[in-house]
């Protein structure tokens, strides 16, 4: 945890760019035609997922940015797909430290699996993706737009 804190605390003294690849469609955990199970809007934002752990991770994510400058809702997916939506104000440098934050956290609290971040717009159109491997603790991040 104390890892996520710092990453986001640094997230606003960053700058800098990632480099933007041809963006791809994928399902959105955000789309509604997945039933949320658990959760809901929590503490000014949403926080879902299809399990109770899921949710309760969704709410952790939500908990480490209180002033939403970054994250206004967290969704988990069969506890090893993470989206989050930013605030359009977030650079790609803080989109790429919070993927690699975020990735981190869920490794922790989801250990031994393959895991994926997605970040979307506010919109819903994706902006990046982080896949992070349980066999070397690496997050490769892809840029969309």
């Amino acid at each position: 945890m104390a890892v996520l804190l710092l990453s986001l605390a640094m997230l606003t003294a960053l700058s800098g760019c990632g480099t933007d690849q041809a963006g791809t469609t994928s399902t959105s955990p955000f789309d509604t035609g997945q039933q949320t199970q658990y959760g809901g809007s929590y503490s000014g934002g949403n926080a879902t997922g299809d399990t109770q752990a899921g949710a309760n991770f969704a709410r952790w994510v939500l908990d480490q940015d209180p002033n939403r400058q970054y994250i206004t809702e967290a969704v988990v997916r069969n506890e090893q797909t993470l989206g989050v939506k930013v605030q359009p104000t977030a650079t790609k440098a803080q989109v790429q430290t919070l993927i690699g934050a975020l990735a981190q956290g869920m490794a922790r609290t989801f250990p031994g699996r393959d895991l994926r971040v997605i970040v979307f717009y506010q919109s819903g159109d994706k902006l990046a993706e982080g896949n992070y491997s349980a066999q070397t603790g690496q997050t490769g991040v892809q840029f969309y737009r």
